[in-house]
């Protein structure tokens, strides 16, 4: 079996390569494109673009079958990201200033507008038969709506000082699960799959999301900046609602209920106070719960893709979504 970051790497080049047909590096006018490839050069694992060349050989497409549904799968990822970071006013992606930072708002939300027209410009160009690109073209709408859906009940929650782990299981499950389902039917629908092995493939994708938005948000507080590519904390201060805030909530005294409800989310909050809070996350070992999770939902992944047939491009996305969840363990 190939080790998993080479997986990923054998499909990078020809993602890139399709990316730039449509997007051309040296463009007019140049800031536009220059805002677009900036973050697209920035790297990432792309290893969205590798579950859809891997859906699609696990129904018995060809690579070239799928080389459109993943260039716009990667696409769709990353015009999400330049919003997000709008959105929650980040500074750093991929370690570097976010592209509003850079470029300013108006640019960044122009490029992402233009990413998401290309996203479908490039399915419908996909090299498959027209009934394949036409759900493909579909199901990457239906997904998109989700993830627009995901972020606008994130914004209804974040005055909210009360939430559940299930709200933010629903919310992880639109926002980060649509994207990964899509990842793998995509593939699936460019290889020809059926309706069955389809659903398949969107509960796996969805749940392997899950897992991986729960392990993202634990990296938050307790990765490596470096590595991490974002500010640690960065969550707290935004007041983002994860796994581990919904248990600490549960599991603290009444005390320490009041000071994280009070810190999380405060815009002004101090490096001190943001290590209190982490500090909580210990504590009542909500980062070991959310961890735990992590790993159930993986192996609830893995469940649904035992249900296809047996195949070498199987085994490699169990592989990817082992490591998915795992990177930070």
């Amino acid at each position: 079996m190939k080790p998993v970051l080479e997986i990923l790497g054998q499909y990078k080049a020809d993602v890139e390569t399709e990316l730039e047909r449509h997007l051309p590096r040296n463009g007019e006018p140049q800031e536009f494109y220059a805002s677009v490839w900036d973050l697209l050069d920035r790297g990432g694992k792309r290893f969205r673009p590798a579950l859809t060349f891997l859906g699609c050989e696990c129904v018995g497409g060809k690579m070239e079958e799928a080389i459109g549904a993943a260039a716009a799968v990667e696409l769709l990822h990353n015009m999400t990201l330049v919003h997000d970071d709008i959105e929650d006013q980040s500074e750093l992606r991929r370690g570097k200033p976010c592209i509003h930072r850079i470029y300013g708002v108006p640019t960044a939300i122009n490029a992402g507008d233009a990413m998401l027209i290309k996203v479908f410009e490039i399915a419908d160009a996909s090299r498959i038969p027209a009934e394949r690109c036409q759900r493909l073209v579909a199901k990457i709408a239906e997904r998109a709506y989700g993830i627009t859906w995901g972020q606008a009940f994130e914004f209804s929650m974040w005055r909210r000082k009360q939430f559940t782990e299930e709200e933010v299981i629903k919310l992880l499950r639109f926002k980060t699960g649509a994207l990964t389902a899509l990842s793998t039917e995509a593939g699936a629908i460019a290889g020809g799959s059926s309706r069955e092995q389809l659903e398949t493939f969107g509960k796996f994708g969805e749940t392997v999301g899950i897992a991986f938005q729960i392990v993202d948000d634990i990296l938050n507080v307790a990765g490596d900046a470096k590595e991490y590519g974002k500010e640690i904390g960065g969550d707290i201060r935004e007041g983002k609602k994860t796994v581990m805030a919904a248990h600490l909530l549960i599991a603290a005294s009444p005390k320490d209920k009041k000071i994280f409800t009070r810190l999380l989310g405060k815009k002004n909050i101090t490096k001190s106070e943001i290590r209190r809070v982490i500090g909580l996350y210990e504590k009542y070992d909500s980062i070991k719960y959310a961890k735990s999770q992590a790993e159930t939902y993986l192996a609830n992944a893995l469940t649904a893709l035992n249900t296809l047939s047996m195949s070498e491009a199987r085994s490699n996305l169990a592989s990817i979504a082992e490591f998915l969840v795992s990177r930070s363990f």
